[in-house]
C-alpha cells in the first residue's frame, strides 16, 4: 500500500451479544472499546444532539468525562449543537460547551480551519444522516475530511443507520456543475448508503482534494442489516433537525424535500408534521388529493385536511392533503419520483401553473442545486415525458449501486 495511503476498519466483535439482535451505533461501540482507539489523543468533535448511544447518552457528554483521550474542540454543522437553529441559518459565534470551544461549521466558514484545529491531532465525525444527497451533514463531512487531510490529522467516522435503508436508492446522480453545500458527491437523491461508507466511497474516488494523504477509520455498527429502516433499528429518534421530529418525517422528506424548494406549494414546513403534508392557496383539498393519490400511485394513505403553516414569508393556511405512511415501507416502489408527478399534474391548473412560471430565478436555482438535475425544471415547466427522465434516473441508480459495493460494510 503506497505511503499515506491508508483505511482502517475497526472491527468490534462485543462478547456480550442480545439475543434479538439489537443494533449498536459506532458510538455504541467505541465506548465499549473504552475509547480505545482514540487512546492519549487530543480530539476534535464534529457532532451535534444526534451524537447519541443507545441509552441517548450525549456523546460529547461522554468525550469530555473519558480519560483515555482529550477533548479539546467542538465543531457543530447546520441547526448548531442542539439542533434547534433553523434550515439555512449562518452562525458564526464560537460558544462553549462544559468549557470547551465549539465551533460552527455553517457560517462564514463550513470546513474547519487551521487555527479551530490547532492543538487536535484526531478528527471525530458522529452525527446521524437521513439518507438523502441534499442534507448538510454529509457535505460538512466531506469538507471535514478535507481539511484533516490537509493538515494530516486522523479522521474517525462513528457509523450510524440510513434511516431509508442500506438497500433503497432512487433518483440521478448529480451533476457535478451543480455541485454545491446541498449536493457535493456525483451520488442519486436517495443513496442508500451509511456516513461511514460514503467517507469510504469519497477517499477512494478522489472527491475531495488531497483524499490520498487522508488516514481514515471508520468505527462501525454491528447488528445492522442493510434491509432495515429506522423504525427496525431499536434505536430512539433524536431529530437531526427541527423540521424532521420524527422518523416519518425523514420519509416525507424524501418524497417532498425537492419540490419544497419551489415555493410553489406547501408540503407542511412550518406546520405540525413537515414534509407529510401538501397543500395550496391556489386549489382546493379535494384537487390535490386525487392528484397526489394518482401522484404516489395509491401506495399512500391522503385525508383532506387544511393546515396552516408559518415560514419566513409569515402565516398562511393551505388547502391540501395529510399523509399517512404505510406500515410496510419496502411496498412504496419510489419515495422520490411522486412529488414531480404530482407538480406535473398541478401545472394543469391555470392559476397555479401561473405562480410557478413566476418563481424567482433564485429559487428556481436553489432547486435544480437540490436535484442535482438540470433538465428536470424545464421538463416540467413544458409538461415533457417525466417517465423518460425516470428511467434515466432508474438506470444511474442500478449503475450505482454496482459502482459503490467495494465501499459497503453491512
Amino acid at each position: 500500500m503506497m505511503k499515506y495511503i491508508h483505511f482502517a476498519v475497526v472491527c468490534i466483535f462485543l462478547f456480550s451479544r442480545i439475543a434479538d439482535a439489537q443494533v449498536s451505533t459506532g458510538l455504541d461501540n467505541l465506548i465499549a472499546q473504552h475509547f480505545a482507539p482514540l487512546k492519549g489523543k487530543r480530539v476534535g468533535l464534529i457532532t451535534n444532539q444526534t451524537g447519541r448511544t443507545r441509552n441517548v447518552a450525549f456523546g460529547a457528554d461522554l468525550f469530555a468525562k473519558s480519560k483515555a483521550l482529550t477533548l479539546v474542540s467542538l465543531f457543530a454543522p447546520e441547526h448548531g449543537l442542539m439542533g434547534t437553529r433553523g434550515a439555512g441559518v449562518n452562525s458564526d459565534t464560537l460558544e462553549r460547551f462544559d468549557g470547551i470551544p465549539v465551533y460552527s461549521l455553517y457560517g462564514r466558514t463550513r470546513k474547519p480551519t487551521r487555527l479551530m484545529l490547532r492543538g487536535v491531532n484526531a478528527l471525530v465525525f458522529d452525527i446521524q444522516d437521513v439518507g438523502v444527497r441534499p442534507y448538510t451533514y454529509l457535505s460538512t463531512m466531506i469538507l471535514a475530511m478535507e481539511a484533516a487531510a490537509e493538515n494530516k490529522i486522523p479522521f474517525y467516522v462513528l457509523d450510524r443507520p440510513n434511516p431509508l435503508s442500506g438497500e433503497r436508492i432512487e433518483g440521478n446522480i448529480l451533476d457535478t456543475n451543480l455541485k454545491s453545500f446541498v449536493g457535493m458527491l456525483p451520488i442519486p437523491y436517495v443513496h442508500g448508503m451509511t456516513l461511514g461508507e460514503l467517507a469510504r466511497m469519497a477517499r477512494a474516488k478522489a472527491w475531495f482534494h488531497h483524499a490520498a494523504k487522508l488516514k481514515l477509520t471508520i468505527i462501525p455498527m454491528t447488528g445492522w442489516k442493510r434491509s432495515m429502516y429506522w423504525n427496525e433499528t431499536g434505536i430512539a429518534w433524536t431529530a437531526p433537525s427541527p423540521n424532521v421530529p420524527h422518523f416519518e418525517n425523514a420519509v416525507g422528506l424524501a418524497m417532498l424535500g425537492a419540490t419544497g424548494e419551489l415555493g410553489a406549494l406547501s408540503v407542511g414546513v412550518g406546520s405540525d408534521v413537515p414534509f407529510l403534508r401538501i397543500g395550496s392557496t391556489l386549489m382546493n383539498a379535494n384537487e390535490i388529493l386525487r392528484m397526489a393519490d394518482s401522484a404516489f400511485y395509491n401506495k399512500l394513505q391522503f385525508a383532506s385536511e387544511d393546515f396552516t403553516a408559518t415560514t419566513s414569508a409569515g402565516t398562511k393556511i393551505y388547502h391540501g392533503v395529510k399523509i399517512t405512511l404505510p406500515a410496510d415501507l419496502k411496498s412504496i416502489p419510489s419515495l422520490y419520483e411522486g412529488q414531480f408527478r404530482l407538480i406535473e399534474s398541478m401545472l394543469h391548473d391555470t392559476a397555479f401553473r401561473t405562480s410557478f412560471d413566476a418563481l424567482n430565478p433564485s429559487v428556481n436555482s436553489m432547486f435544480e442545486k437540490v436535484t442535482g438535475e438540470q433538465t428536470l425544471l424545464d421538463t416540467l415547466r413544458r409538461c415533457g415525458n417525466l417517465e423518460a427522465l425516470f428511467e434515466r434516473w432508474s438506470s444511474d441508480a442500478e449503475t450505482f449501486r454496482v459502482e459503490r459495493e467495494p465501499w459497503l460494510l453491512y
